[in-house]
């Protein structure tokens, strides 16, 4: 089969892109969602110190909805109900009702999954866009290799320095012992549903299981001190919103540009 392609270029946050893009099955219905008159980035944070991405989230963190200037952060274990996720599955459900679509990176394996496990808050198909999954990041993938959020950004100009600050304090837990045995107890799982090397799959379960703890770690202090904006949590949390809604519009240009 052909893939049809289209040469793009564009000029965001004064850096010119030029490549081609791949378009696929769902190019117009991507274009449609990506033009919606209101879209805003939503993400969510989990409790999960695991190996397993998916398996292992007990829990809801936070839910962050917003865009490049302005984010609104519900979380589990606020003495506030304004601010509690019950607030974030109305406020959701609000923004359905007026029109609204989402966008994120890896939304609907992850966010929009979870939101109805432990939210019971369904976001349809329509109404959401993952960007992970557009002819622009699709065709990024193919052409250079880059797939991660963070490398994806950094490419574009994205800001991401919010992970790298978690990625710093994930850092300090590889030598903890107790995370080490998780780490080996888990690595021969990972290689039986991934393939590859055992030597990569302790890299992946250690990865997954530090930056897990990490944020947990974040979000307890971050709790502590009332969810106050000079946490490290909070910087990481409301971070990722702001940079997916900044790709957002990166893609939005690239692939809604007139051929």
């Amino acid at each position: 089969m052909v893939i049809p392609i289209r040469r793009v270029s564009v000029t965001i946050y004064g850096d010119t892109f030029e490549w081609i893009l791949h378009l696929s099955m769902t190019t117009q219905d991507q274009k449609a969602k990506l033009l919606a008159k209101n879209v805003m980035a939503i993400d969510i944070e989990t409790e999960n110190t695991g190996a397993d991405i998916d398996l292992d989230n007990k829990r809801i963190l936070s839910v962050q909805i917003g865009n490049a200037t302005s984010v609104e952060l519900y979380y589990a274990d606020t003495k506030h109900p304004a601010y509690g996720l019950p607030s974030a599955r109305d406020r959701i459900a609000e923004m359905l009702s007026n029109g609204y679509v989402f966008t994120g990176y890896y939304i609907e394996h992850f966010d929009v999954r979870n939101m109805s496990k432990f939210l019971g808050i369904s976001i349809p198909p329509s109404k959401f866009i993952d960007l992970s999954q557009t002819d622009v990041i699709m065709s990024l993938k193919r052409s250079h290799g880059l797939y991660k959020l963070e490398e994806v950004c950094s490419w574009f100009s994205v800001p991401v320095t919010h992970k790298l600050r978690m990625n710093e304090k994930a850092e300090t837990y590889r030598t903890r012992q107790d995370i080490v045995d998780l780490a080996e107890r888990e690595a021969p799982k990972i290689r039986a549903k991934k393939g590859g090397a055992l030597d990569y799959a302790k890299k992946d379960a250690m990865k997954k299981i530090t930056i897990g703890n990490a944020i947990f770690d974040s979000y307890k202090e971050f709790v502590e001190k009332g969810g106050s904006k000079e946490t490290l949590f909070y910087e990481y949390a409301t971070g990722d919103v702001v940079c997916e809604y900044r790709l957002f519009e990166v893609v939005k240009q690239l692939q809604c540009q007139k051929p």
